[in-house]
């Protein structure tokens, strides 16, 4: 690995979180605030570009390169406030994937927001991020989410984000009091939205702000530097591939462009931007990988010939769970189901788990996009596929090998996309269900 850098623990430990303090569990749920659109921070390195050497060192990419392709895990929506085992359980499952070396070892973890609930407090990432991911031996990226970046009154942060800019974003790696021990040091992140170059994939990591509802590029008083990063970006995108470099373009942003979500709504002006940057340079991303609603969703897209899957993975852990949004006479949706994206453009539901906590393990090669959605049993520790599909690089065409029961998935099947899953904001039906799960043992 790179000089500095350290990720998991030398000797793997049982988890505790039975012994946390009640306090810090609850995470100040009581506090209610009305968010506000903030200042994003500037990066501190211009562009706010990144390559996976310089965490890993040339040798481990090079190794990366002489394989022919490579293996990420993505999640979002992790703290473990209230109920602990949840995240607990997804970190523990990631890890024991890390050490199964069949189809490709994980090189990193690329968490889309909300690492830590419920306002980004520094105070909480031991328990939140830390030690949940104490025994993971692989770099973590990130980017924030709105409960990473929201300000309540006695807020001890100077600004929005500095906590997450403390852990992520530091100029070199460093061992945090946070960490409380633990051998992970800060990741170099030049700015909360950034590009990160690794072997066979680019991934443009966008902060969409604070809002509960719905995601924004712009910062407060409209400031649209972010967008002009995401414009200039995918230009550079342009001209790599011209001068055959054809690796594969991930967008990540929290909130997700098109959910159906009983708690969640999707972001159709967000969704304009990046359509906007994305038609000005001439070019659109391969994969959008999304959080902030609380299952798995997987949809796809085609603008022009391009078939574009939108995944959102925010059951990485945080208790409450979503359902998704009923239609007539309190129908569940039927994967499968056509609508259009508000703009004309044919989507399709292609499934969802909304009872499930997990992860995705996400394979990158020069011809394709290879994405599995992974279900944890949180009692017995095993995983199951819940769902996964193929991005053809070369056709812009996705694949689709479906579910094996736990998600519904599209299987031939065809209705109505479930209402407000498009790009138009409509009312919510909170979901009634509080999921819970049996508490293991514990470390401390």
């Amino acid at each position: 690995m790179s000089s500095g850098f350290a990720f998991g623990d030398p000797k793997p430990s049982p988890d505790n979180y039975d012994t946390f303090n009640p306090k810090d569990v609850f995470a100040d749920s009581g506090i209610n605030v009305a968010a506000v659109p903030e200042a994003i921070p500037k990066p501190w390195r211009t562009p706010s570009t990144m390559t996976l050497d310089q965490v890993i060192g040339a040798a481990a990419v090079q190794t990366i390169q002489n394989s022919g392709s490579i293996v990420f895990h993505c999640l979002g929506d992790t703290g473990g406030v209230k109920e602990p085992a949840h995240q607990f359980a997804v970190a523990d499952a990631m890890t024991a994937d890390l050490a199964n070396n069949k189809g490709g070892q994980p090189s990193f973890l690329f968490h889309l927001g909300d690492v830590v609930y419920y306002f980004g407090q520094e105070v909480y990432y031991f328990d939140q991020y830390y030690d949940p991911y104490r025994d993971y031996n692989a770099p973590i990226f990130a980017i924030p989410g709105n409960h990473d970046g929201v300000m309540y009154p006695k807020e001890t942060a100077k600004y929005s984000l500095e906590p997450f800019w403390n852990n992520f974003c530091t100029k070199t790696p460093a061992h945090l009091l946070d960490a409380q021990g633990c051998a992970r040091t800060t990741m170099t992140q030049p700015g909360v939205y950034f590009t990160l170059d690794a072997p066979f994939v680019k991934i443009i990591g966008l902060y969409s702000n604070t809002s509960e509802l719905v995601g924004t590029l712009r910062g407060s008083g409209s400031d649209v530097q972010q967008i002009n990063f995401l414009t200039s970006q995918l230009q550079a995108a342009v001209t790599q591939r011209k001068q055959g470099d054809q690796r594969a373009l991930i967008i990540a942003v929290h909130h997700p462009p098109f959910t159906g979500s009983t708690d969640h709504f999707p972001s159709a002006a967000m969704l304009k931007d990046i359509d906007a940057a994305c038609k000005q340079a001439g070019i659109m991303p391969d994969l959008v990988l999304s959080g902030h609603a609380h299952l798995y969703e997987r949809y796809i897209r085609t603008v022009g010939a391009s078939e574009i899957p939108y995944t959102v993975a925010g059951n990485g852990g945080y208790y409450d769970l979503s359902g998704m949004k009923t239609g007539k006479n309190g129908a569940a949706p039927k994967p499968g189901a056509k609508g259009t994206d508000g703009q004309g453009n044919p989507l399709v539901l292609m499934a969802y788990a909304e009872s499930t906590f997990g992860f995705l393990r996400i394979t990158v090669d020069a011809k394709s996009i290879s994405l599995e959605a992974i279900g944890v049993d949180e009692q017995t520790g095993k995983t199951s596929s819940l769902d996964s599909f193929t991005v053809d690089l070369v056709k812009h065409t996705v694949s689709d090998a479906g579910s094996t029961g736990k998600a519904r998935s599209a299987a031939a099947r065809r209705g109505d996309l479930p209402e407000g899953a498009t790009a138009t904001v409509r009312s919510a039906v909170r979901s009634a269900a509080k999921k819970k799960t049996k508490r293991g043992r514990g470390r401390r």
